[in-house]
């Protein structure tokens, strides 16, 4: 049946170059908001549902649920190995010196990073948070003169 719906379909993926389009700042951006706001929900759906009488096989179906409810028919990368790790250790970071008021030295000595690192990380955490965040004013930035 594919073969009738698709016929000579030849359209092969070159995998040098995706892995060479994830390293463009639009993708990277993309996919560590749609982590971030994975993890948001998954977060805010736990407060709701943990509780000491469900299953962890209960909150694994909330938390799926909650997601493909908040994200669900779009097309969505998810990064694997280092890439993942580093995301959510920056969205850490981020949340501790935002949230928590971590002081940078104290962020240098508990992720083990440079101080140059620290502060680009928050850079790029804040840029991506700021793009995600609503135009309370009605203002879009490429309209503006």
């Amino acid at each position: 049946m594919n073969e009738e719906l698709f016929p000579d379909d030849t359209d092969q993926l070159d995998a040098k170059k995706v892995l060479a389009s994830m390293q463009d700042p639009t993708v990277m951006s993309r996919w560590e908001g749609s982590l971030r706001e994975m993890v948001e929900i998954a977060e805010a759906k736990l407060l709701v549902e943990l509780k000491p009488d469900v299953s962890a096989a209960e909150l694994a179906r909330h938390v799926v649920f909650a997601i493909c409810s908040v994200m669900g028919g779009g097309v969505v990368y998810l990064p694997r190995g280092d890439s993942l790790k580093r995301a959510l250790r920056d969205a850490k970071i981020y949340r501790d010196w935002k949230d928590n008021g971590t002081p940078i030295p104290e962020l240098v000595s508990k992720y083990d990073l440079a101080n140059q690192t620290i502060y680009d990380i928050i850079r790029r955490q804040r840029a991506l948070h700021r793009k995600n965040e609503p135009d309370l004013f009605g203002f879009d930035e490429g309209t503006m003169h």
